[in-house]
């Protein structure tokens, strides 16, 4: 079934947006990966260098810490700073108010960490970090005590300047092709128990039976602690680690499923279509996946709830920011530099998008007009 619906919006609103750019401190940083504090300051991994980014974009200043070759992803727990290292198999975590920078080697060797999500923590109170593995099928379950191993503020950090360029923004309004597949629900495969795990001090790895070459293309974690895990073809994984169980959902008919996991409120998932240019969102225990085709988006790579419950993406190959309205079926577009390669995507607490451009070196920031 497929449904399509024309409407037509003004965008005098919508031609309010600015964008607000700030190029890395140096070329070739390829920024990777995105977290946000609790004072709007913005954390990136320079993927092309040896560096973990702060930018303070009121007082417009950069910070750094090294931390090794190929920085992957970062995220903060509590005011620590977690980064992942492929090249080293290794993570480190700092206090950003000092220049002390602490390493945790991952025990098994190889492996490539790659991208890090926080879990949920432990009933004595550690902190759970699922990481992916790049060169193999599988993925590491870290555990962090804040007391034992919570790292010290060493040294006096020095900032630079961080120059910004705001532009105004005139989006194009399109209309997704919707399609909807309805499955019988006592088809989908059970979860089944899986064994493949190996512990070594604070890690723990769960190896999964991947056909596909190594590496996996994107995982979430849910409110209860299960990973949806992708891995470029149309099917995903369910693991559950505490029931030890893992679920084959082959139930996306001819979608590749690649990126911008996204779990849902209803129990399903909404993901990004690296081939076709499409965002969907499967619901397992309905039994429906729902697709929407965004004409002239190349690779939708990330996803991020909007404040209105919109779903925006990063389009890596048509270098562009998207919104996607799912009641209407219609989505906002709104262009960036050729060759920019937009990448991750989060929203700040003030309601603004922010982004890593890779290819372009840059930090961006989407604001919106405030409703009237």
């Amino acid at each position: 079934m497929v449904i399509c619906i024309t409407l037509v919006f003004s965008v005098s609103t919508l031609a309010d947006t600015t964008l607000t750019t700030w190029t890395m401190p140096y070329g070739n940083a390829f920024p990777s990966g995105l977290a946000i504090d609790e004072q709007g300051r913005i954390y990136t991994a320079a993927a092309g260098g040896r560096e973990v980014y702060r930018l303070d974009p009121v007082n417009e200043l950069f910070r750094s810490w090294g931390v090794g070759d190929r920085p992957q992803d970062v995220v903060i727990v509590d005011g620590v700073v977690f980064c992942t290292i492929r090249d080293g198999d290794y993570v480190v975590y700092f206090d950003p108010d000092g220049v002390g920078v602490y390493t945790v080697d991952v025990p098994f060797a190889g492996v490539g960490p790659q991208t890090i999500r926080r879990g949920v923590d432990t009933d004595d109170g550690k902190v759970v970090l699922w990481i992916s593995e790049w060169n193999v099928s599988g993925v590491l379950h870290y555990e962090y005590d804040p007391v034992v191993d919570a790292p010290v503020p060493v040294g006096m950090p020095s900032d630079g300047s961080a120059v910004s360029i705001t532009a105004d923004m005139t989006p194009t309004l399109l209309t997704a092709e919707y399609e909807q597949y309805e499955y019988i629900v006592d088809l989908i495969p059970d979860p089944e128990p899986i064994a493949a795990q190996t512990t070594s001090g604070a890690f723990t790895e769960w190896a999964l039976p991947m056909d596909t070459p190594p590496g996996i293309a994107d995982f979430a974690v849910t409110e209860n602690g299960t990973l949806w895990i992708s891995c470029s073809l149309p099917f995903l994984y369910r693991l559950d680690s505490a029931a030890g169980t893992l679920q084959l959902l082959e139930t996306i008919q001819n979608v590749v499923i690649s990126s911008g996991l996204l779990p849902a409120s209803d129990g399903g998932i909404w993901f990004g279509n690296l081939l076709e240019g499409a965002i969907g969102h499967f619901d397992p225990v309905v039994g429906t996946s729902e697709v929407w085709r965004i004409p002239g988006t190349g690779e939708v790579y990330d996803l991020a709830f909007g404040p209105d419950g919109t779903i925006w993406y990063t389009d890596r190959v048509a270098d562009a920011i998207g919104c996607l309205d799912t009641v209407s079926n219609q989505a906002t577009v709104y262009p960036l530099t050729v060759n920019c390669e937009p990448l991750e995507l989060a929203f700040d607490a003030d309601g603004s998008l922010w982004f890593v451009a890779g290819s372009g070196n840059f930090v961006g920031r989407l604001t919106m007009p405030e409703e009237p």
